[in-house]
């Protein structure tokens, strides 16, 4: 995971504001509503506490519960969309945060620094990968996903230098 200074920079160089670049950084690093180390902002710990996930044949759990035990890569897709639901009523800035985030964090995980030296593939083929297996949206999310996409892709030369890739 890269550092929340990477985080905040490539948040600015997109044009989010450092508030909502914190507040980011913040909702998805924070391991819930407990966490002393990374306190996670108050609306979206409200947030996690009362949105409930379905579990068949038995009692339906808080999303807080998953982010108290799985980083941010390893939340479910319905968790993501239940956060992006959230962030996109914050406002749109909110959510190509969202988005920069987990891709920055893709892009710096050890697995997919493997895999490109392994099949030399580039940054832009890895966000490619990324579109096709990993991203989560909603309908109403997807423009700013590709946003973000298109962005890192056009910047790929400055993200594998800051991640040193």
């Amino acid at each position: 995971m890269p550092s929340w200074d990477i985080h905040k920079r490539w948040d600015l160089k997109i044009g989010i504001p450092l508030k909502v670049s914190d507040y980011i950084v913040k909702a998805i690093d924070s391991k819930g509503p407990s966490d002393k180390a990374i306190p996670m902002p108050q609306d979206f710990s409200k947030h996690t506490l009362e949105r409930k996930m379905p579990r068949s044949g038995g009692k339906d759990f808080a999303i807080a519960d998953i982010y108290a035990n799985l980083h941010d890569r390893a939340r479910s897709g319905f968790v993501q969309k239940e956060d992006l639901k959230f962030l996109l009523k914050k406002g749109e800035e909110y959510v190509r945060a969202y988005y920069l985030h987990f891709m920055l964090d893709y892009l710096n995980h050890q697995s997919i620094r493997e895999w490109m030296n392994v099949t030399g593939d580039s940054i832009e083929d890895c966000i490619d990968k990324y579109e096709r297996n990993k991203a989560v949206y909603i309908p109403e999310t997807q423009e700013a996903l590709t946003e973000v996409m298109d962005f890192l892709k056009s910047h790929a030369q400055e993200v594998k230098r800051d991640l040193n890739l």
